[in-house]
């Protein structure tokens, strides 16, 4: 008999079906469980060996000292050896005879029992689960790779089968580990880098804010005295030592400079890190500009020069540099210093189908959002070298084409500093400072400028009634009761409020307290288009809603009536009671709507209150706000999609709308500020460098001064400066 149950030997099949799968097997060519056993031994765990010669006699002795474990002693192993035999077929003696008895006799007795044991081998179901595991793989399988791999996956076959033949079954039976999605793409990368906490994040960036401050003040002490010199030797009479000694000019003017740039440390701190990193920034081209124009003064200094130096050019471009690194810290230190002392946020503001919203979230992916680059540092990546370059070939251009000009390192400097305005650095830092500086004070904070973007992508966004009407906005003057007991009453109206989230439930959770009511169990919840909702209490339709809605599920309302913001409560059809509400309006909630339809952004009604309708905020707030009032499916599908959580692109510490609307327009006015400045930025950049390659080819040396110069580049800032101011004002 053999050691295996039923329910074991049909475990096994499964196995050998599953291993079969990656098996390659040509057309026409079957495998039975006789041939894979004649082919490879039939006992179980041995090698494969090739066809043999009957053994003699006198040689069967060495086998045994082989397989010792396979004694004739041992007469159940013959039968464990062939797992996959069935039990009906004949026994393991008369099979297992021929190989191992000594007799030639019995070898001669035993062969007329093998064709019979073959055709019931053939016959089994092993057979036909190999066969249909076959076709199907031959179907799936081209038929060049299958002529390749024959005898590997063959190969493994065998050893998989004579795994399972051993009583290797579970390690067979073992589970693939499941395979792990793969993800790529930036916001993959975004998720996988680690989130710093914010209040680390807030003491390293209130510690650069600090530096850079510090260094821009010190800077701006010789930066001013070198442009009131550069104004002063052209609007002032200064003495005459001044324009007679080259070497008294270029030393001041190249000393304030070097001054200048050597209290700017943290810019060339920050621009060797960038650097290191494969970035390019206007540090770059700040420290262009400095270098030559230092080497214009000394060549000054000792061979004389003719042209005054332009080093105030090159210290507002320091200046300038050091400002918008400031900015940028500055920027980050108010948002992480906000999501910091506030904890985990209350709201968070996210991006969806329906418009940006407000929700409950946590502060993951806040850090990463706040520290990504904005477009205007994204351009210098390239727009600095393709300026520095043209700006070199111009000048290589203008030195080398006819006569040799007076102070070459003078041409070479003046297009460098044509090309690096000085709007290069605050056009993506200015609007960021003053968004997060304004937001700071109304209790909100922006992830910098990829937040921004993402808010002002949409035009839309969506109000809840918490942010029409906050809490202690809505009163209840008093409540009229039919023909029930008030009890009742408030614990039907309460449990239909509470199933509805509806904003009136804390002013009947005190009426309930009041009147020793409780709430019910409550089935069949619903909602009705009409502005309410309901369902089944103690075997009782109950329906809470307008008196629109009452109207449409056919209660009879009163003729005298005349309240316009009530609730009403309904009981089998009948009236059960009116509760007057008042909504108190806010002012912050009026300036909010005033702002959204100023700045052409539409609020989209995700309310839940019956009495919440336009018409109310027309008469509450007296400004039609042009607000869309979806269906309550609409509603509804909103109110789910404002409870799934999603990376922040901004923070909110405060209640109503107001803040939510600050953000929404603040953000959408900085990305605007953002673009703008930064076309206006390489216009002017191009503009400069074409109108000094031009003076400078035409010798045109009075007309290019450093004062013009210095007022050139001022003049290209200032829009910079008015589309950032826009900003804080709306």
């Amino acid at each position: 008999m053999a050691r295996h149950s039923d329910e074991e030997l049909g475990r096994l099949l499964e196995d050998t079906g599953e291993l079969l799968r990656d098996v390659e097997v040509q057309p026409g060519e079957e495998f039975s469980l006789d041939a894979i056993l004649a082919e490879y031994g039939s006992a179980a765990g041995t090698e494969p060996q090739e066809k043999q010669e009957p053994v003699p006699e006198p040689e069967a002795e060495p086998g045994l000292e082989e397989n010792p474990e396979s004694a004739p002693e041992d007469k159940a192993e013959p039968a464990a050896m062939t797992e996959a035999e069935p039990e009906d077929t004949a026994s393991a003696p008369e099979v297992q005879e021929p190989v191992f008895a000594p007799d030639t006799e019995a070898q001669e007795a035993a062969s007329p029992a093998e064709p019979a044991q073959k055709e019931e081998t053939e016959k089994i179901p092993l057979e036909t689960i190999m066969d249909q595991t076959v076709s199907r793989v031959l179907e799936q399988e081209e038929k060049e790779r299958r002529q390749e791999q024959k005898a590997e996956r063959r190969k493994e076959f065998i050893g998989h089968l004579g795994a399972l033949a051993g009583g290797a079954v579970k390690q067979l039976r073992r589970k693939r580990p499941p395979e792990t999605k793969r993800e790529d793409g930036p916001a993959a990368q975004r998720q996988r880098q680690p989130e710093v906490p914010v209040d680390e994040a807030a003491l390293e960036a209130k510690r650069q804010y600090k530096k850079s401050r510090g260094a821009l003040v010190r800077t701006a002490i010789p930066t001013v005295l070198l442009v009131a010199v550069t104004a002063g030797q052209t609007l002032l009479p200064l003495p005459e030592i001044w324009y007679a000694s080259s070497l008294l000019r270029c030393g001041v003017m190249g000393g304030l400079l070097l001054t200048a740039a050597l209290l700017a440390m943290p810019l060339w701190q920050e621009l060797v890190r960038e650097l290191r990193r494969g970035r390019i920034g206007a540090g770059l081209s700040a420290a262009a500009v400095t270098v030559l124009c230092l080497g214009d003064c000394v060549w000054g200094m000792v061979y004389g020069c003719v042209l005054v130096p332009l080093s105030a050019a090159a210290a507002l471009v320091i200046f300038c540099c050091l400002w918008g690194q400031m900015l940028r810290w500055r920027a980050r230190r108010d948002s992480f210093r906000l999501a910091a002392q506030g904890g985990m946020p209350p709201w968070v503001v996210c991006g969806s189908e329906a418009g940006i919203c407000k929700r409950r979230g946590t502060m993951d992916g806040f850090y990463t959002m706040t520290m990504e680059p904005d477009p205007a540092s994204r351009w210098q990546q390239a727009a600095v070298p393709l300026l520095l370059v043209t700006a070199n070939v111009l000048a290589g251009v203008v030195c080398l084409s006819g006569k040799m000009p007076l102070q070459p390192l003078w041409i070479w400097t003046a297009l460098l500093a044509a090309s690096a305005p000085l709007s290069l650095p605050l056009s993506g830092t200015l609007p960021v400072g003053i968004l997060s500086r304004r937001l700071y004070k109304s209790g909100c904070a922006v992830a910098g400028f990829a937040g921004a973007r993402s808010i002002a992508d949409a035009r839309r966004l969506v109000v809840t009634d918490e942010d029409l009407f906050p809490a202690g906005t809505v009163s209840l003057n008093g409540i009229k009761v039919y023909g029930e007991e008030i009890s009742k009453v408030v614990s039907y109206a309460a449990t239909v409020a509470n199933a509805a989230d509806s904003q009136v439930l804390p002013l009947l959770e005190q009426m309930l307290t009041a009147e020793g009511g409780s709430m019910q169990p409550l089935d069949d919840f619903r909602w009705y288009e009409e502005g309410g909702a309901g369902g089944t209490i103690r075997g009782e339709t109950v329906v809470l809603g307008s008196a629109y809605c009452m109207k449409q599920q056919k209660v009879r309302l009163p003729k005298e009536l005349k309240l316009k913001t009530g609730l009403f409560l309904a009981v089998d059809g009948q009236l059960t009671a009116i509760f007057a509400l008042r909504y108190q309006p806010s002012r912050n909630v009026e300036w909010a709507l005033r702002a959204l339809r100023r700045s052409r952004m539409v609020p989209v009604m995700a309310v839940r209150g019956c009495n919440v309708t336009p018409g109310l905020l027309k008469r509450s707030f007296k400004t039609d706000a042009k607000a869309v009032y979806p269906d309550v499916s609409t509603r509804l599908q909103l109110w789910q999609d404002m409870e799934r959580v999603s990376r922040p692109n901004a923070v909110l510490y405060r209640d109503g709308l107001a803040p939510l609307a600050e953000a929404a327009i603040g953000s959408r006015r900085a990305v605007r500020a953002i673009r703008a400045a930064t076309v206006l930025c390489y216009l002017g950049a191009l503009a400069g460098l074409l109108l000094c390659y031009y003076l400078t080819g035409i010798g045109g040396f009075a007309s290019l001064t450093p004062l013009r110069l210095v007022l050139f580049q001022l003049l290209w800032a200032v829009p910079t400066v008015l589309l950032a101011g826009q900003v804080k004002y709306f």
